[in-house]
């Protein structure tokens, strides 16, 4: 094809590009004042509950602990289902993104300083990290954690973080 062959087109497709940018932005627009304002809400909502009831189910020692405290997260238009619980030396953080749930772990007194709980679980035993570590959601999550979450928390712990800290 002739360079001013593609040029021509080009310019007569402009026009197309223009038109489809206006109509993208109407829709958009009409979405937001029919629906937006009480859709996306509701929808969140949904979300966050649904993963705290998979919280629930698949980690029920965490929430069933007298100590635990599950809290929400403000959620922002942009933002994802996040629920973060608390225990004990322990805060963890669940995110769910198109349907792939990732857990970290920070101390409570350092909430700044999180970690996946595969690296965690490989430097709690001293050892490099394996496929045994992956989590898949959070029935692998829960399978992993139980065993080890009191050893964990003592690592976690004002006293033991610093140590246990190096070994990450």
């Amino acid at each position: 094809m002739k360079p001013e062959t593609k040029l021509q087109i080009a310019e007569l497709a402009k026009p197309l590009y223009y038109l489809l940018l206006g109509v993208g932005f109407l829709v958009r627009m009409m979405y937001t004042g029919l629906f937006g304002w009480w859709l996306s809400p509701l929808i969140r909502r949904q979300d966050n509950r649904k993963l705290v009831d998979d919280i629930t189910t698949n980690l029920h020692f965490l929430i069933s602990d007298p100590e635990a405290n599950v809290s929400w997260i403000g959620i922002l238009h942009s933002e994802v289902p996040t629920v973060k619980v608390s225990w004990h030396n322990l805060l963890f953080t669940f995110v769910r993104w198109h349907g792939e749930t990732s857990v970290t772990v920070a101390p409570q007194h350092v909430p700044g300083k999180s970690y996946q709980l595969g690296p965690l679980f490989a430097a709690l035993e001293g050892r490099h990290l394996s496929e045994r570590d992956a989590m898949y959601g959070l029935g692998d999550a829960g399978r992993l954690l139980h065993p080890r979450l009191q050893a964990l928390n003592a690592a976690f712990s004002e006293q033991g973080f610093p140590v246990f800290k190096e070994r990450l």
